[in-house]
């Protein structure tokens, strides 16, 4: 199996160093970016699974490569920064960031979220034969498609939705659950792989991100929130 290829964009040459050691050591193909240019460059160059992004680069907006990425790869991304400011969290995952780790974090921390968000990429784009499939290949709600082989999201107009990863997850997650009120933690736990707390917004924001995707043509379906719980999906039933 070809090793993933994992690039590091990190201004700070020890941190980007050390981030890149480990992960080559835990078997993945790493290139390192100093600065924007660089990591546009390889973007071009290269097919990359998964992108360690820091905020703050010297000639760059790290807000504007993830929106490059998420333009021309399907890949998984994480944001890396030195400021535990919620805003950079928000707007982050906003524009399309995976997950958020703030520096400095145990290696093996950032190798889990990693090896995580690899996972569900992998899960999303496994293409299995509906005759051996242990879940049907699409899931129809409400006039929309969540094509499962492709990680895809259909609307009622047969207009197509991208998806980030997570996104796919924690729609795959409700669609299995009609009407039923999904507690933060397990929501948390199935699309990040990481146990929910209080000051933790990643799931905040990835359920209003994912409304607005469907706010154009929802009809009756939503996302409602259920306070002090978590949300559930209502007003549609799975075909």
């Amino acid at each position: 199996m070809d090793k993933k290829h994992i690039v590091v964009v990190e201004d700070d040459a020890l941190q980007r160093e050390v981030i890149s050691e480990y992960l080559s050591r835990s078997g993945f193909d790493v290139s390192q970016a100093p600065d924007g240019a660089s990591f546009r460059q390889l973007v071009h160059q290269r097919a990359i699974d998964l992108a360690i992004v820091d905020l703050h680069l010297p000639d760059a907006d790290g807000f504007d490569l993830i929106r490059l990425l998420r333009e021309t790869r399907r890949c998984g991304i994480i944001v890396l920064t030195a400021n535990d400011d919620p805003t950079d969290r928000v707007v982050g995952l906003e524009v399309g960031a995976d997950d958020f780790v703030v520096k400095p974090h145990p290696p093996r921390e950032l190798l889990a979220r990693v090896r995580s968000i690899l996972r569900r990429l992998a899960d999303a784009e496994v293409v299995t034969p509906p005759s051996l499939a242990a879940e049907p290949p699409a899931m129809d709600f409400g006039g929309w498609t969540l094509d499962i082989m492709v990680r895809g999201l259909r609307g009622p107009s047969a207009e197509q939705i991208d998806l980030t990863i997570s996104e796919f997850a924690l729609l795959k997650e409700l669609l299995a659950h009609p009407g039923e009120v999904m507690e933060r933690d397990q929501l948390m736990r199935n699309v990040f792989h990481r146990p929910w707390s209080y000051e933790d917004r990643s799931l905040d924001v990835l359920v209003a991100r994912l409304r607005r995707k469907l706010e154009p043509a929802a009809g009756s379906m939503r996302i409602g929130s259920v306070r002090g719980t978590g949300y559930v999906l209502s007003g549609s039933i799975l075909q």
